[in-house]
C-alpha cells in the first residue's frame, strides 16, 4: 500500500483527525517546519496511447509541505490549494518514517481508509459502465 496515494485521496478531514492523533504523541517543539506549505506548479504528464508516448499536458497547482517530526523528515503534497491537507500529510508522512507505536495504528488506519476508498471507485466505475454506449452495435 502506498500511504501517498491513500492520503493524498483521502477527504481533508480524515487526513487532519490522523496528523492531530500523531501531534497527541509530540510535543509542539518536536515539529519543525521546514519549508511551506507554499502553492507550487507541476507539469502533468500524460501518456498518448496511439503512438504511446509521453508529453505535457499542461500544469497543474499543488500545496506541498516539508518538516521534521521530531527529528524525522516528512513530505506532503495534494492537488490543490489545501494547507491543512498539505500539513497533515506531512505530519503522518514523518510519523511512518519515525515507525513505532503510532507509526503501526496509522499503518491500520491507513489500510481501512483505502478499503473505503476502492469501495468508492468501485461504485464509481460501475455507475459508469451502466451508461457504457457500444458504438459497434449501433
Amino acid at each position: 500500500m502506498n500511504h501517498y496515494h491513500v492520503l493524498a485521496n483521502s477527504p481533508e478531514e480524515e487526513v487532519c483527525r490522523l496528523a492531530s492523533a500523531v501531534l497527541e504523541h509530540y510535543e509542539q517543539s518536536q515539529v519543525k517546519l521546514l519549508s511551506g506549505p507554499q502553492q507550487g506548479l507541476v507539469m502533468l504528464r500524460v501518456r498518448e496511447t496511439v503512438a504511446n508516448s509521453l508529453f505535457n499536458a499542461g500544469e497543474v497547482l499543488v500545496t506541498e509541505v516539508k518538516l521534521e517530526l521530531d527529528d524525522q523528515f516528512g513530505f506532503g503534497m495534494i492537488i490543490g490549494d489545501s494547507q491543512r491537507h498539505a500539513m497533515g500529510i506531512a505530519l503522518v508522512d514523518a510519523a511512518l518514517r519515525k515507525g513505532g507505536d503510532v507509526a503501526d495504528w496509522l499503518t491500520q488506519e491507513l489500510i481501512n481508509l483505502d478499503a473505503q476508498i476502492m469501495e468508492k471507485n468501485r461504485k464509481e466505475l460501475a455507475l459508469v459502465a451502466s451508461t457504457k454506449v457500444e458504438f459497434e452495435r449501433m
